[in-house]
């Protein structure tokens, strides 16, 4: 039997292989102080701004959240130059979790406290 509380549901925003930092938030945005309430607002807004032109929007204009509650994504998520304002702007942005076949060791170095 399954059991209902150990499924996830949820919106999911597909990728594929070699999601960089850059992909996941452009370097010009660094200079966002992530330890502000201000800062993980402002990087919750640009979670994912750097994918190509054409890409399905990540954020929520409207609501300045991710529209999404996961990422599916390959290999290599993270990717990159290590790039903590990358990982707060998902988990600033509403993101429950990234499920992928691998990490840039970033994602296992940064843990991202809502309200801290």
């Amino acid at each position: 039997m399954i059991n209902q509380s150990n499924i996830l549901r949820g919106k999911v925003y597909v990728l594929g292989d070699n999601i960089d930092t850059d992909q996941i938030l452009s370097a010009e945005y660094l200079k966002v102080n992530p330890a502000t309430e201000e800062g993980r607002k402002e990087l919750a807004t640009l979670a994912m701004c750097g994918l190509p032109e054409g890409s399905i929007p990540f954020v929520d204009k409207n609501t300045g959240k991710a529209k999404y509650d996961f990422i599916l994504a390959k290999n290599n998520f993270g990717c990159g130059s290590s790039r903590e304002h990358a990982v707060v702007s998902l988990g600033a942005s509403g993101v429950k979790a990234v499920i992928a076949l691998s990490f840039a060791r970033i994602f296992l170095e940064t843990v991202y406290q809502q309200g801290s």
